[in-house]
């Protein structure tokens, strides 16, 4: 048979041997099984594939052929444009309608997948690089050819990996059974965890899936207890002196409602729990809501929702109230109800720590406002709103100098005339990395924060500066280099 004899594909397609499988096996695996022919050796069955076929998928076709194979080398596009054009209603209607022989079938190869050592050994060598390199997030995503590995480090996403269609059904699945979700289900996005054992540490690991065109893509959020984060202090966070001195009065204070503001991977998590740890003292009851407990702060009570038994944000608050606490953490303010139950505890006497998802720190009143909160209850509460960002700090092992370029030069001049205190009167040199092996070549490892604060209720503005006035700090500190300040802040910000 000619590989691109297409008629013959999709008379196959809608054949009785291929209705043996579930149709989205057969086009994850790009394989069609034509006819079976039976001689002085056995049955033979004669199957469409792109190239030779792994040894799970081999045992999967024999077995439910009862049959030897024979490949027709057939291009895996025309094999799946047969497949798509053989789909019928019959077949999909609710979800692939198949045999419960089938799906048990099916069911059995993905676990048998997942559970073989070499599939095992894979998945944990991708988790222990990502945890080695300090990634905080690893994707495994399914394209047209198979997987792509990426790791998310220092908040920008660089490849890894790339593995083959053989690897796609066994990788994904396995990640699946860790986390102990329905590997059957490939319609619908899910949420699991798990923890795994890297170099004697143990890390949380929270597993997303969601469907896509060419399968499911998987996001693995690693959560390592021993990585910077968990340990941070409001020193160690890279903020300006003025700014931390501000800050950290702030949230010394004994009631109020204290915002961090920023988009998602913006460190707000991180300087609010550094902020808890200054106050969970023998004193001070601290307790926290959030979704999910990313780091552990020692002495405070930390409570993870669970919005499927009906444990949300403003139902834990509600509890949390009765429990006489001091200061309080809200995670994040996604609602109304939360929003208010957050300011009216503010209101009564303790402190209250949370977030919110705006691009400065003006914008947290109006969007406060916007979700219904009394503007006369957040005049009594809010004591200050601190929005970040975070910019890759210049690698030291790789560091270098290099002379500032004009347009550098008069963007720095423009924010030091506003804002004397960020840094000389001129630039004269920017510090960039060229790259080694520390930073696997990128020239930074780790990251370093720049913040602006608001204080509604200081009558008379103080010199601190806005968040492109402190991403110039941090350029004229050597910290980072200009390039990185334009891209983590937009268009709007820097102008």
């Amino acid at each position: 048979m000619a590989g691109d004899d297409g008629r013959v594909l999709r008379d196959a397609a809608s054949g009785e041997l291929a209705r043996r499988f579930p149709w989205r096996w057969l086009d994850e695996q790009a394989v069609l099984p034509l006819r079976i022919e039976t001689g002085a050796e056995g049955p033979t069955a004669w199957v469409a594939a792109d190239g030779a076929l792994s040894a799970l998928v081999q045992t999967a076709l024999e077995k439910r052929l009862a049959a030897s194979l024979r490949v027709v080398p057939t291009r895996a596009s025309d094999i799946r444009a047969a497949l798509l054009a053989a789909r019928t209603p019959e077949l999909t209607t609710d979800g692939e309608r198949i045999t419960a022989d089938e799906q048990l079938a099916s069911i059995d190869d993905l676990r048998a997948q997942a559970s073989r050592e070499p599939v095992v050994q894979l998945v944990h060598a991708m988790l222990a690089e990502a945890v080695r390199a300090g990634a905080s997030d690893l994707h495994v995503e399914s394209t047209a050819s198979g997987l792509r590995i990426r790791q998310r480090l220092d908040g920008v996403l660089r490849d890894v990996q790339t593995l083959g269609m053989e690897f796609r059904a066994a990788v994904i699945s396995r990640i699946k059974v860790m986390a102990s979700l329905d590997i059957a289900e490939r319609r619908l996005p899910q949420d699991g965890r798990t923890r795994v054992q890297v170099a004697g540490r143990e890390v949380d690991v929270r597993v997303a899936t969601l469907p896509a065109l060419h399968g499911e893509s998987v996001v693995l959020r690693l959560l390592d207890s021993t990585q910077s984060g968990a340990t941070e202090t409001l020193e160690s966070l890279g903020f300006s002196d003025a700014l931390l001195s501000r800050w950290r009065q702030l949230v010394h204070r004994p009631d109020g409602l204290l915002l961090a503001t920023g988009p998602t991977g913006s460190g707000k998590s991180t300087t609010l729990h550094a902020a808890l740890r200054e106050r969970s003292t023998a004193d001070v009851k601290v307790v926290t809501v959030e979704d999910p407990v990313e780091y552990r702060v020692e002495g405070a009570v930390q409570l993870p929702v669970n919005p499927r038994s009906g444990f949300g944000f403003a139902t834990a608050l509600r509890a949390m109230l009765r429990h006489d606490p001091d200061v309080i953490l809200v995670g994040e303010m996604r609602d109304v109800e939360t929003a208010e139950l957050a300011v009216r505890a503010a209101l009564t006497g303790h402190l209250v720590l949370s977030t919110l998802h705006t691009t400065d720190a003006a914008g947290a009143v109006q969007r406060l406002r916007d979700m219904g909160i009394a503007p006369y209850l957040l005049t009594g509460t809010l004591r200050g709103v601190l929005a970040q960002r975070l910019l890759r700090r210049v690698c030291a092992a790789c560091r270098t100098e290099r002379a500032p370029g004009l347009a550098e030069q008069s963007a720095y001049a423009a924010a030091q005339q506003r804002w004397p205190a960020i840094g000389p009167s001129t630039l004269s040199s920017i510090a960039f990395g060229t790259g080694c092996s520390a930073c696997s070549g990128t020239g930074f490892r780790g990251r370093v924060a720049i913040g602006e604060l608001l204080e509604p209720d200081v009558a008379t503005p103080y010199s601190l500066p806005d968040l492109s006035g402190d991403g110039w700090r941090a350029v004229a500190a050597g910290l980072t280099t200009p390039d990185e300040l334009y891209r983590v802040l937009t268009v709007e910000l820097m102008g």
